[in-house]
């Protein structure tokens, strides 16, 4: 069962909160991504959530009432069924409905939680973060080389994205000649500053 919820999040801190504040401690392996919605005025993010087909309702229930309560668009699909369940005012069901669509196929999102995500500590080579990780794919920014045995200091945390059906995890060079994923967890806003 995939659902997504658009609620016009200005930016990935308040995507975040509201996958926080919808899944609280719920465990199994669930899928939460953030996604890009880039129709209407200004561009925001989506969530969706994907838990196996066999769980429990009370997800489902949860983002419904939430979704009414906040005036958010949903959408929750399950599998074999003719279509989705759509609720709200109907530019952010689009949005909630694009992002179901690219959890569904792969093709885009942001991980946010997914299994896997607990092993990635501390120092590990691209091939420890493929095995260990849940990552199809370990890509360098400009194109720098990335082998079985290069080393990336996690950080302890990682923000994959979904591109064309696999898990690729951006990397950056840092010092040490390690890379570290090029979305740190404490991110300073530009221009923040001033």
């Amino acid at each position: 069962m995939i659902i997504a919820v658009d609620a016009d999040s200005r930016d990935t801190v308040e995507a975040e909160h509201l996958l926080h504040e919808l899944l609280g401690s719920m465990a199994g392996s669930v899928v939460a991504c953030t996604h890009v919605v880039a129709a209407g005025d200004r561009p925001h993010l989506a969530i969706s959530v994907t838990v196996p087909p066999d769980s429990p309702d009370g997800l489902a229930a949860r983002v419904r009432a939430w979704s009414v309560e906040r005036s958010a668009g949903a959408a929750i699909t399950r599998p074999g069924a003719s279509e989705p369940e759509l609720s709200g005012p109907s530019r952010l069901v689009r949005g909630a409905y694009a992002a179901a669509v690219e959890s569904a196929l792969g093709t885009s999102g942001r991980l946010v939680r997914f299994p896997g995500a607990e092993h990635a500590t501390g120092v590990l080579t691209a091939a420890e973060l493929r095995d260990r990780c849940g990552i199809d794919q370990v890509e360098a920014l400009g194109g720098l080389p990335v082998e079985d045995d290069t080393l990336i200091d996690t950080l302890d945390f990682i923000r994959p994205i979904r591109r064309d059906g696999q898990v690729v995890l951006l990397v950056q060079p840092a010092a040490g000649g390690v890379l570290i994923p090029f979305e740190v967890e404490h991110q300073q806003k530009c221009c923040a500053d001033h």
